[in-house]
Formats: structure tokens, C-alpha cells, sequence
């Protein structure tokens, strides 16, 4: 068995793990399950990543998130390692490659939603791996008490009953003690076993401010700050608003949403990766398993649902431990929609019921049949025609997933995939015909690899493009190479596609729990009440605030939040620089942005502590004397 260091060394280029990550993967590979509780950019992948490739074998690897399965899938693939992942999207020919390579190829990690674990034909095959470690990837999921309860999380102590020697491994970056505790009970940990560093972010400051010009405080509060930031908004349409004033005052912005396509999508966040854009102004579809510690920033336009959402989203900032911020900007209204909105999330029965039956409608099935036919609907007009508010019809959908009725494809708008079936002979007597059919399988060969041997997506736009032709002419030319048995191609899916995780029954005999209902709102209602407590709050600590909900008992006040910022008018000013630059030397421009002293008086500061050779400038950099 490899050791982790040589692991680390040889796939991450790292020498050393954080004192948190040693300890959990120490613990893993000494054969007990650990929860791992540590905040946002603690580098909680590498606490089963690490151990899965110390030893023999696959590490199930359960995750909530399409994209965060792909990111974290494409990193490993960037490093060398085989890794796979299965989503709602994926035909059954796709997920049949993908399984056949776990099982008799050298995949290291599969990941998979917890609803995967409902199929039988999934179910079967991991039965056939050679598994080493369990991992449950944002493991508050599992806790009726979390922030995200998903009841499909706890199908993963099936797992255990197929492979009673892997250790589990779970980790989130949020959880309460009530939270950590059952997720240990719910994943029948062999003993209480919990590994967690503090949720105080020292190198954050955090503000809170309430105002009912939210837009033209906003922009004067961002247009100072330098480094890469990330505002977080509500709606789709206000971020492209905000982000088109933002470009107005010449502050660099992309907007992201779930709307726009894929490519797209990977583009702007690649230009904000390299710096090339400054903010990202997006909904909550972005952020998570993205690797960049030096954003500076994390706003929020309005209030996230809960304290534990704020917490794991501020916490994007500033992973690198340089000074970052993170502000909340809200008004009476945000206050009143978010109380509004939990009456949506939580619709009534009679209305759970309808949604259902309208489901089955739509999607022409018939009562004891069913079971993984899906149906693409435009959730618009679906609301329209129920003469439901569109929000209701969400979250009633989003029950019916809980209460293991159907499913939702995430891949709501993903490209299209091509894998070619016949071998490269008969493909080379295509190639030698002519026409429009040779030309166009001459030009994906040529413009994408890897075909003969897995599904690549593909953009029909690109190659339509290359053959100066229509989009429609190139699909209707893999159509008709799919007809012939020449490749499988699976069409790009701009609709949201619900599926029945079991035969349709009558309306009348849904069952709905109130764990997944009733107990929730109350958890939900909880939740809203803690985060307007701490954006509200204008004297108390405010870090202090967040630290005493996640069970912790800090000694002393942050003296890095607006609350506490009051008092540092009565700390000496030499002092409160000389503090900001003590661990962390600073360019002049960073010191003056992230100084909470009127910018004229850090300046001013500044100069003096330079004249008086208690600070030097090496170079751009600010230290302060040995």
C-alpha cells in the first residue's frame, strides 16, 4: 500500500496535508468510518480521495450535484486518475460502459446520486466491485435536520450490506451538533467519530447591510474592491441586470445562471478562473467544487434560505487565507419573500397530489406502469395549466423526488453525446464513399477524440459550422447514422426531463411523510429565523453569532465584522495595521481595500508607520519591520 504522503506528492504535487485532512485519512485507513467537518476550501475531496488510491479497489463516491460530480470527475481525469460518473441523463448503453469499466477496468472512483442507488440494474453491479471506501460527499443531506434533506441519501447503507469492509467516509462543511450526530446514526458508524476544525474564518470580514437602494450600494461598495469576487443573486434576470450595470461603471462582470448553455457556462467561469473577468454575478448554481482560492469577495444580493447556505457560500472567499470579505446586502422586502417562499416550499397534499397526476398525464403513463419513463416539460406552461404559482409547482416536484416517487434529470440542458458502435474497418469503408454522410463523419473523427471507445459530447453547431452547413443538416445526418447502427447519439435536452422511480400510482394513495413535509417547514422556519437574526443584528459579534448556531463557544469578539468594527475607532489605528499585515504582507492596494479605516486615514497611517521605519516596503509588498 502506497502511502498518503507519496499519494499527495505524486497526484497533487503537495509535501504535506493539513493538520484536519491527516488525522480523517489516517483514520479511514486504519478502518473507521469519520464525518470530517470542515469549512468551504479545506480541501475535503482530499480526505477520500487520498485513501481510496492508497489501496485496492473502487471508492463509491455519493453526491448531490451534477456539477459537482463533473468537477470534481474532471479534476481527478486532469490528474491521471480514472474516475467516472453517472447521471439521469446518460442512456442505458452509457450507463452500461460506465459500470462494465468499474468492474473490470481500473476506475478508481465512481460517482453517483443516491437515487442511483434505487436501480436494480446499478444495485447489481456494484455488488460485482471490488469496493474500498464509501464516501458521501455534503453528507448533511442525510439529516432530516439539515439544511438540504435528501431522503435518497440514506439509501447508501445499502452499500455496507455489499461491501462490510469499506469504511465510510463522510464529509460536509456545514452541520450543526444535532446535524453531525445523526448523520453518524444514519450511516450506522461502527463508533462516534467526528473530525472538525473551527467554522471561524479568520481572514473574513463579515457585513451585513440593510438598505433599500440595494442596487446603487451595491455598486459603490464593489467598485473599490480588487480581486475576483462572486455576487450571489436570486434570480436569473437580476443577475444579468446587475451585471449589466456593473459593465456600465466599468467594473468587469459576467453574469451565470443555469439557463444559459454548458459551453457557455464553462467559458465565463474560465475567463473569472484566469482573472480575465473580475465578478461573477450568479445564481447558487455556481461556486460549488470550483478551485479558486484567491477570490476576494463574496457578496449576496438579497438573503440565502438559511445561516448554514450563507455560511458555505461566503466561505468561497478568501480560501487561501489572505484577508476577503463577505457582505450581505438585503431590504424589508427580502425579508418578507423569503417568509413568503417558505409557504411555497412547503405546498399542501391535495396540491402535492395534483402535481402528480398531472405529471403521470403529461407524461402519458398508465397507473401501474411506468417505473424510468421520463417526460420533458416546460415548467412554465406546466404551471400555467395547473393555474398554480410556477414556485409551488417547483417544490411540489421536488417532494415527489423526496418521497422516492420520481426523479429529476440534472442534466436539464446538456450537450449532446456520439459514441461510435461499429469498428474503425467498417467506419474507413464509410469514409471512402462520397456525400454529405462520409464528410460529416469525416469531420467529428477529425474534431473529436475517443469516440470508438466512450460517449464524447459533442456540438452539432461546431461541425456545422466546419461543413459550412445548417445545424438541422448535421443532426439529420447522425440521425441517420443512429438508424444504421453506425453510432449512438444522444440529442442535446434543453427541458427539464421528471422520471417515475417507480410504476405510477393513483393520486389518492400518495403517501407523503411528515418528516419530508411537516417536520421540515419547522426546520426550514428555524433555519430563516437564525440567518435573519444574524443579518440584522447591528452590535453583537457578528461572526459570534454564526459560531454559537454551529454549537460552537468562541472566548472573545471577532474584531473582524462590521459590529465589531465600531470599536476599532477606540483601538489604537497603529496597532489595527500593524495586525493586518503581521501574518500576511500586503501590496499598498490591498492593504487600503481591506483596511475597515477611512481609506484617507489607512493612507495616512500607512505613511507614518513607514516614516517611523516600523513597516518596509519590499518592493510592492508592505511588511512590517523584524
Amino acid at each position: 500500500m502506497n502511502s498518503p504522503e507519496f499519494i499527495l506528492d505524486k497526484y497533487w504535487g503537495f509535501t504535506s496535508f493539513r493538520s484536519a485532512q491527516k488525522i480523517v485519512i489516517q483514520q479511514a485507513l486504519s478502518g473507521n468510518d469519520v464525518l470530517a467537518l470542515l469549512p468551504t476550501g479545506a480541501g475535503k475531496s482530499i480526505c477520500f480521495q487520498v485513501p481510496a488510491l492508497c489501496k485496492d479497489g473502487i471508492c463509491i463516491v455519493i453526491s448531490p450535484l451534477i456539477a459537482l460530480m463533473n468537477d470534481q470527475v474532471g479534476q481527478l481525469k486532469h490528474r491521471g486518475i480514472k474516475a467516472e460518473f453517472i447521471s439521469t441523463g446518460m442512456s442505458p448503453k452509457q450507463i452500461d460502459y460506465v459500470l462494465d469499466n468499474c468492474i473490470y477496468g481500473e476506475t478508481k472512483f465512481l460517482y453517483l446520486s443516491p437515487e442511483r442507488l434505487n436501480s436494480i440494474f446499478v444495485k447489481e453491479r456494484l455488488k460485482l466491485m471490488n469496493i474500498n471506501f464509501i464516501a458521501v460527499d455534503e453528507a448533511h443531506c442525510i439529516s432530516q435536520w439539515g439544511h438540504d434533506f435528501r431522503p435518497a441519501y440514506r439509501s447508501v447503507m445499502q452499500i455496507r450490506d455489499w461491501a462490510p469492509k469499506a469504511s465510510m467516509i463522510a464529509v460536509t462543511a456545514t452541520a450543526t451538533k444535532k446535524v453531525s450526530n445523526d448523520i453518524q446514526l444514519q450511516l450506522n458508524f461502527n463508533k462516534q467519530n467526528v473530525i472538525k476544525t473551527s467554522f471561524e474564518r479568520k481572514n473574513i470580514f463579515f457585513e451585513s447591510h440593510h438598505t433599500e437602494n440595494k442596487i446603487p450600494s451595491l455598486i459603490h461598495y464593489v467598485k473599490d474592491l480588487t480581486g475576483s469576487g462572486i455576487i450571489y443573486i436570486r434570480s436569473r434576470k437580476i443577475s444579468e441586470e446587475i451585471s449589466r450595470q456593473l459593465n456600465l461603471k466599468d467594473i468587469s462582470s459576467e453574469y451565470y445562471h443555469a439557463g444559459l448553455p454548458i459551453q457557455e457556462r464553462k467559458n465565463i467561469e474560465d475567463r473569472w478562473k484566469k482573472n480575465s473577468t473580475q465578478i461573477i454575478v450568479a445564481t447558487n448554481a455556481f461556486g460549488m467544487g470550483i478551485d479558486k482560492s484567491d477570490v476576494r469577495f463574496v457578496v449576496h444580493f438579497g438573503l440565502p434560505n438559511s445561516l448554514e447556505e450563507y455560511y458555505q457560500e461566503a466561505g468561497r472567499a478568501g480560501r487561501d487565507g489572505k484577508p476577503s470579505k463577505a457582505a450581505l446586502f438585503f431590504n424589508k422586502n427580502d425579508i418578507q419573500n423569503l417568509q413568503n417562499l417558505l409557504q411555497y416550499r412547503f405546498p399542501k397534499r391535495n396540491i402535492i397530489r395534483e402535481v402528480y397526476q398531472a405529471i403521470g398525464n403529461n407524461a402519458q403513463v398508465a397507473i401501474g406502469a411506468g417505473e424510468n419513463t421520463g417526460t420533458a416539460i416546460d415548467m412554465r406552461k406546466f404551471s400555467k395549466k395547473l393555474e398554480l404559482h410556477a414556485l409551488i409547482v417547483h417544490y411540489a416536484v421536488k417532494i415527489l423526488e423526496n418521497a422516492g416517487y420520481i426523479f429529476i434529470s440534472e442534466d436539464m440542458t446538456s450537450s449532446s453525446k456520439l459514441k461510435i458502435l461499429q469498428d474503425r474497418k467498417e467506419i474507413e469503408g464509410i469514409l471512402s464513399n462520397t456525400g454529405f454522410q462520409s464528410q460529416l463523419l469525416s469531420t467529428i473523427l477529425r474534431s473529436y477524440t475517443g469516440l470508438f471507445n466512450s460517449y464524447i459530447k459533442i456540438s452539432e453547431g461546431k461541425i456545422a459550422e466546419i461543413l459550412k452547413t445548417s445545424i438541422s443538416k448535421v443532426k439529420k445526418g447522425l440521425d441517420i447514422f443512429e438508424r444504421t447502427h453506425v453510432v449512438d447519439y444522444e440529442r442535446q435536452n434543453f427541458l427539464p426531463r421528471i422520471f417515475f422511480s417507480v410504476n405510477r400510482i393513483s393520486s389518492r394513495d400518495l403517501i407523503i411523510p411528515k418528516e419530508i413535509l411537516e417536520l421540515r417547514y419547522e426546520v426550514a422556519k428555524n433555519q430563516l429565523d437564525a440567518l435573519t437574526k444574524f443579518a440584522i443584528e447591528k452590535k453583537k459579534c457578528r461572526t459570534n453569532i454564526a459560531l454559537f448556531y454551529f454549537d460552537e463557544l468562541p472566548k472573545t469578539k471577532c474584531n473582524n465584522c462590521d459590529c465589531c468594527e465600531k470599536d476599532i475607532s477606540s483601538l489604537n489605528e497603529e496597532h489595527y495595521i500593524l495586525q493586518l499585515i503581521k501574518s500576511n504582507p500586503l501590496e499598498l492596494a490591498e492593504l487600503v481595500s481591506i483596511s475597515n479605516l477611512p481609506r484617507a486615514k489607512t493612507i495616512s497611517e500607512i505613511r507614518r508607520l513607514l516614516d517611523s521605519n516600523k513597516i518596509v516596503r519590499d518592493g510592492m509588498i508592505l511588511r512590517e519591520k523584524c
